[in-house]
């Protein structure tokens, strides 16, 4: 179910670790939701929506001629669009979704990670 966030404010914030492509570097205060305890992502790596993704593997598909792509793609685009919190920018950051992109490509291509990633 998805939740309508609400920042806890400044005085209620929690200190956890600062991460960057999932590194923590220092510990900093983050908010979290008030209604359903999210803890917000603050970094710059903010999530995207699942267009971006679907423009992309369009874009892959494009310039790497790939048989029955369409397909293929309507199920990629199903199963992002079935993840819960992919596009929540309180819980997933871009790198996260990323991940999660590159897990599900390789289910349905048979694609390098190196080759995915050039496109996002």
């Amino acid at each position: 179910m998805k939740c309508d966030h609400k920042d806890c404010g400044n005085i209620e914030k929690v200190w956890l670790p600062y991460t960057i492509r999932d590194i923590p570097v220092v510990l900093k205060s983050h908010p979290y939701c008030i209604h359903c305890g999210m803890v917000k992502n603050i970094g710059s790596d903010r999530a995207v929506g699942v267009g971006y993704f679907i423009n992309a593997l369009s874009q892959m598909e494009k310039q790497l001629k790939l048989p029955g792509s369409s397909i293929r793609m309507r199920l990629v685009a199903k199963e992002l669009e079935n993840i819960e919190d992919f596009e929540d920018n309180y819980s997933m950051s871009k790198y996260a979704q990323e991940k999660t992109f590159i897990k599900i490509i390789k289910k349905y291509y048979n694609i390098p990670e190196r080759i995915i990633q050039q496109y996002l």
